[in-house]
């Protein structure tokens, strides 16, 4: 474990990020988990996947920073439990939900949540299951363009709850945003991720108030 710790250490203190060591133990954990089953299932890219700690984890960390204080959340495509499982581990006290359509991922992230012993997360088979509460909060990430991400939001959200989408440049996202009602609040976020190699990225949280 100590490399992955190692590594997510780095990335976290590369942008300014602390977590207690409780935290830092369950995101390495976590982070091992989501590699290991990498291996067997398409959960992230190969190519993200030598950069984890600081294209996963640091950034799903910095943008949960972001998130308003609520109690119920529900993170839509979880896929690899990114940034749901990230967020339940930072907020204990968060009810979260990682919603997924594909099997194999939601074997997957039943199987990570029982592991890493998340009392607070919950695994929603989207495809066959109906949700019976509506949540506070939706995030998602790398999941569709905006306009797809609001028209299935309506099937988690609560009314008056908000849509927090991490997404890429900001350039890119404004030809997504485009596309929205112009009924709907949209405001951009920008915010820079940075490795401990100097290589920044530039990231934007999207925030939809339905």
């Amino acid at each position: 474990m100590f490399h992955v710790k190692h590594a997510i250490t780095q990335a976290l203190a590369a942008n300014e990020l602390e977590v207690d060591e409780e935290k830092l133990a369950a995101l390495a954990r976590y982070a091992e988990y989501l590699l290991e089953w990498n291996e067997k299932i398409n959960l992230i890219s190969r190519q993200s996947a030598g950069d984890f700690a600081v294209q996963h984890i640091a950034d799903s960390v910095l943008a949960a920073r972001m998130l308003p204080q609520v109690k119920t959340l529900v993170d839509l495509g979880s896929g690899g439990g990114l940034p749901g499982i990230v967020i339940a581990i930072l907020y204990p006290k968060l009810e979260v939900t990682l919603a997924e359509t594909k099997e194999k991922k939601i074997k997957y992230l039943r199987s990570c949540a029982q592991s890493l012993n998340l009392q607070n997360v919950r695994v929603l088979d989207a495809a066959r299951e109906t949700l019976t509460l509506k949540h506070e909060v939706l995030v998602c990430r790398a999941f569709s363009a905006l306009e797809n991400i609001v028209r299935e939001s309506k099937k988690y959200l609560a009314p008056g709850g908000k849509i927090y989408a991490y997404k890429g440049k900001q350039s890119t996202v404004e030809i997504e945003r485009a596309a929205l009602s112009k009924k709907l609040r949209v405001t951009l976020k920008p915010y820079s991720l940075h490795s401990p190699g100097g290589e920044i990225y530039e990231r934007t949280l999207v925030i939809i108030q339905r």
